[in-house]
């Protein structure tokens, strides 16, 4: 049977239940805006009798011993984290492709009337002038001038997308692998607190709110999977123990060969770590030798070099902004792609940059050959590099001819390299004009992969409408994973997130639940009061 005071100890056990609820819910209440705070919820359990398993239990019917709080515990779905991580990583990839692509638009505007469509357009018009106005000295002057202006706008081009480069691979090393960084050592340092507090037994679950707030801004960086395993700390008491690892775009953890210190790799595979309690890994960021190629180097928890970036096409970094950064910086679409396969690249500033260095080449091969007035076709050129040669012209040293003075341009020919036969007709003239605007070419990579076929003219602005439509893929691919990332997140907060109106029926439950506890308290009391004080004086005289 139960104890004479066992009514006390069942109402003061849901007295202090009530309580613990109540100050639960006003926690709950006055974090409905704080960023990152999780909603928390008291786990409570029934107690049992005491004397259920005693040899001599009594015999009759035995009751429980109330309630008791084992814990306050966070409202989250592990599955929608990590879902929401995966997308998160996503979304970082194609935003920071994105963003730069944009940039790219900017620095090679064709919309304007200062482009190189504009500048390649005033050319022909000059060259037309020619044809109708005849040779003159001042009129030559002006098409020199155009071709200058031409050559310039093709230098300006090229030099903005190294000035886009250098800026996103700074963005790469300040906002991205040392963020990263930053993060990786903060979330170790936070696992660490949050241990000792388990250890203590002490809550610490405004600590986990800012880990996970952490762990979500490094998913926006890179693909990882977070994992959290039980760890023994003696007593029959155990932690958890939060490890983050590399994903790949499943979110599956990513293996990788260790590096010996003679930089030959261990034969073993194993997941690659970046931080395992208070224990950290890192990146770190370094170019090739021809500073043109960004790598990142990977260290895992036991500082071992687990890979880079330059081994297996960017496998150990798989979504995120740093994967949307070194694609840029290192991807050249179909100018990394051998003949006859299928591109497996992105289309990054360096597909940009040498599809108007393809342009300047061919601009300038179809210019030299018509001024020509030998077989060879190179005595006369119209166009050279910084230095005076014609064999490494690019958008970025693309100049008019040191040798361009008066009386320079080739106006007519008798037969393809005869020479100029000083009729006066302008011939040759008309035909690089045709050159220019109406007969066709093939543009490829040194490769042999066919970029656009179309007249020269239509070659300046598919530069433009390439990037357009590379713009318009990345961006819809990017809304998808936005839209997506607020399909995740929408479900994450209806879970986690705290709802004022839920709460302040919990107020009304839980006060309830301490009124009636104190109440039932006052009865049982009153009962006690009775067979301890007023029982056996019925009768006495």
């Amino acid at each position: 049977m139960s104890s004479t005071f066992n009514g006390l100890y069942i109402a003061k056990s849901g007295v202090q239940a009530a309580r613990t609820n109540l100050n639960t819910t006003g926690q709950n209440i006055t974090n409905t805006n704080t960023k990152g705070y999780t909603r928390q919820r008291v786990d409570q359990s029934s107690v049992a009798p005491t004397s259920i398993n005693m040899l001599y239990a009594g015999t009759g019917a035995i009751v429980g011993e109330g309630v008791t709080t084992t814990g306050i515990s966070q409202l989250r779905n592990k599955f929608l984290d990590g879902q929401y991580r995966t997308q998160n990583a996503q979304y970082g990839l194609t935003s920071t492709q994105l963003s730069a692509l944009q940039n790219i638009e900017e620095a090679l505007n064709e919309t304007t009337s200062d482009g190189i469509s504009a500048a390649y357009g005033d050319f022909i018009e000059q060259l037309e002038g020619l044809t109708s106005t005849g040779s003159s000295t001042a009129t030559e002057s002006t098409v020199k001038e155009a071709a200058s202006l031409l050559a310039t706008k093709l230098n300006t081009a090229a030099s903005q997308l190294q000035t886009i480069r250098n800026q996103q691979y700074d963005y790469l090393d300040e906002y991205g692998v040392d963020k990263v960084n930053s993060l990786l050592k903060s979330i170790a340092s936070l696992s660490d607190q949050i241990k000792s507090a388990d250890i203590a037994g002490t809550p610490a679950l405004e600590l986990m709110d800012n880990r996970n707030m952490m762990i979500d801004e490094l998913s926006e960086y890179v693909n990882i999977r977070v994992v959290e395993t039980p760890t023994d700390i003696g007593a029959g008491k155990s932690v958890d123990t939060l490890s983050i690892y590399l994903a790949d775009n499943s979110g599956d953890t990513l293996k990788s060969s260790t590096f010996e210190a003679d930089g030959t790799k261990t034969p073993e595979e194993k997941a690659v770590c970046l931080v395992d309690g208070n224990q950290v890994g890192s990146l770190s960021l370094s170019n090739t030798s021809s500073q043109d190629h960004a790598v990142i180097v990977v260290k895992n928890t036991d500082g071992e070099t687990c890979g880079t970036t330059a081994d297996d096409s960017n496998s150990l970094i798989q979504g995120g902004s740093l994967n949307g950064y070194l694609s840029l910086l290192n991807d050249s679409g179909e100018y990394d792609t051998p003949s006859g396969e299928i591109t497996d690249t992105e289309r990054g500033i360096g597909y940009y940059d040498k599809m108007l260095d393809t342009l300047a080449q061919q601009l300038a091969s179809v210019m030299n050959a018509d001024n020509s007035t030998n077989d060879a076709g190179d005595n006369k050129p119209m166009f050279t590099d910084s230095d005076g040669k014609t064999d490494a012209i690019t958008a970025a040293n693309i100049r008019i001819s040191p040798s361009w003075t008066s009386n320079y341009l080739t106006l007519s020919k008798d037969t393809a390299h005869a020479g100029d036969d000083t009729s006066g007709s302008n011939s040759n003239i008309t035909k690089m004009i045709s050159d220019l605007t109406t007969s066709q070419y093939t543009l490829a990579t040194p490769n042999g992969i066919d970029l656009f076929t179309g007249t020269m003219q239509e070659a300046v602005g598919n530069v433009s409408l390439t990037l357009g439509q590379n713009i318009d893929a990345i961006d819809a691919q990017d809304s998808a994973n936005s839209a997506m990332l607020d399909n995740i997140d929408t479900r994450r907060q209806s879970l986690s997130s705290v709802d004022t109106n839920e709460e302040a029926i919990n107020l009304v439950v839980y006060n309830q639940a301490l009124s009636a506890s104190a109440r039932f308290m006052t009865t049982v009391d009153e009962c006690l009061n009775t067979l301890i004080n007023n029982m056996g004086i019925v009768g006495r005289g």
